[in-house]
């Protein structure tokens, strides 16, 4: 009997160390699982803001909402796959919508620059351009008013004077 006590305690304590060993290994999965979607929701707000503000910055942003989209969709199946049990799709669609995002990041920041130089260069060039114009007014204007002031003066040197009489 003392044998048996044995045993039946050793199996007890198998079952009851499976089941606690189990459980963890879920409770460790699960917070992989839910690591991975958070950083992946991480990094699509992340990319949002960028596109966002290269948005802002007057950049044509059409194709990376496209990618942000797809991104997006698959963080919501990855949700999905996670509420559902199905660990394995919702680590493995978390880990693809980092990399469309990381490239949506950098492409919204490129855009946002390559915007931001080309404004200011249109700027200065408005500027220069104004400048030159104005130039080139103010010395059209001379010339014309030189003209005139020519032609008046002849004008008044080729006139005959009239003499008055006295008429008293």
């Amino acid at each position: 009997m003392n044998r048996q006590c044995v045993i039946i305690f050793a199996l007890l304590f198998f079952v009851v160390s499976a089941c606690f060993f189990s459980s963890w290994f879920v409770v460790a999965q699960t917070s992989q699982t839910g690591s991975k979607l958070q950083a992946a929701s991480t990094a699509v707000n992340q990319a949002f803001t960028s596109v966002l503000a290269a948005e802002k910055a007057g950049a044509n942003v059409t194709s990376l909402l496209d990618q942000l989209n797809n991104a997006n969709s698959l963080l919501a199946q990855a949700e999905n796959a996670n509420t559902a049990g199905d660990n394995s799709t919702a680590v493995n669609d978390a880990n693809a919508v980092i990399p469309i995002t990381q490239q949506v990041t950098t492409s919204a920041q490129n855009a946002k620059e390559n915007t931001q130089v080309s404004s200011r260069n249109a700027f200065w060039s408005t500027i220069a351009a104004t400048i030159v114009s104005a130039v080139v007014f103010v010395l059209v204007l001379f010339v014309v008013w030189r003209w005139f002031k020519r032609r008046y003066i002849k004008g008044l040197s080729e006139a005959k004077p009239e003499v008055m009489g006295n008429e008293a």
